[in-house]
């Protein structure tokens, strides 16, 4: 994951600009829930904002798993405007044995309701792929805390300790200084804390290191890795047109546009910090790659 940074007025910006009159029609349909005290409509609206998101994650870029999906113009069908917090009800998620037995406390998921007050918050949603939405994150969200279904300022409810990240925006933690890559796989940057927990909940919650239940995802990574580390090492030899050509590469494949920008950051770092350790793990992608090809 990266993030995305976006103030409010400048997403509200963009937004009335692909659908004038959206904010004011989400505005109305918000007040609605308030005096129902839950959500319920017939139809939404908030799919008419999708390019919006598309857009702003890399240009169609999944807000979890970073894959690139198909363009604006053509990838509609490809992705889901994602509630962060769910709107209508918050679902009991289970996590795995080993993250209970490591001391992981989650909050008593609300016996029924969801977040009825940002189901038009555009703060709520992100671009997310078919896999990452509709098959894992469904309304699941687990929090520390204490859940505040009642709230409607995604700021104030960071007070709830969510375990997942929201890359939009600039008020929540940049998942970049809480997910690294070691190779293919990502990592937990921070040793203790809240900030380790909400790395190892965000992977697993959605299987970003399963290598068998998402082997297109990691073989992605696995194919930026393996085209990335010859352009690294051309950037230190030969004459300097190999050198210019060699950057303008590195750089496209670290850009936040360039699918699994995370992975290929973390690996020029690792490159240059540990060559060593790079070319064995570009050894181990290429493998990877053989194997499941």
């Amino acid at each position: 994951m990266i993030g995305y940074r976006i103030s409010r007025q400048d997403l509200e910006k963009e937004i009335e600009k692909e659908k004038p009159g959206w904010l004011q029609r989400a505005k109305e349909r918000k007040e609605k829930f308030r005096k129902l005290g839950r959500y319920e409509e017939a139809s939404s609206i908030w799919s008419e904002v999708k390019p919006v998101y598309m857009q702003l994650q890399g240009g169609s870029k999944c807000a979890y798993c970073e894959r690139k999906l198909e363009s604006v113009q053509l990838g509609k069908g490809e992705q889901d405007v994602e509630h962060f917090r769910p709107k209508g009800n918050v679902a009991a998620w289970k996590p795995s044995s080993g993250l209970l037995a490591k001391g992981l406390k989650l909050a008593t998921t609300p016996a029924n309701g969801g977040y009825h007050l940002l189901a038009y918050n555009p703060f709520n949603y992100v671009a997310s792929c078919k896999a990452c939405n509709a098959a894992l994150k469904r309304d699941y969200f687990p929090i520390a805390h204490s859940y505040d279904l009642g709230g409607e300022d995604p700021v104030a409810l960071l007070g709830e300790r969510p375990y997942l990240i929201y890359p939009l925006g600039d008020f929540d933690a940049d998942p970049e200084a809480l997910i690294a890559f070691h190779g293919v796989s990502p990592q937990a940057v921070a040793a203790s804390g809240h900030e380790r927990w909400r790395a190892l909940v965000t992977i697993e919650f959605f299987r970003l290191d399963d290598a068998l239940a998402r082997k297109s995802l990691v073989r992605e990574r696995a194919a930026v890795i393996v085209a990335l580390y010859p352009q690294l090492a051309a950037c230190d030899g030969g004459n300097a047109a190999d050198k210019k050509v060699a950057k303008k590469i590195v750089a496209g494949y670290t850009a936040p546009a360039a699918p699994h920008t995370s992975c290929a950051r973390s690996f020029e770092k690792l490159f240059l910090s540990d060559r060593e350790t790079a070319r064995a793990l570009y050894e181990a992608a290429a493998d990877f790659i053989d194997s499941v090809s």
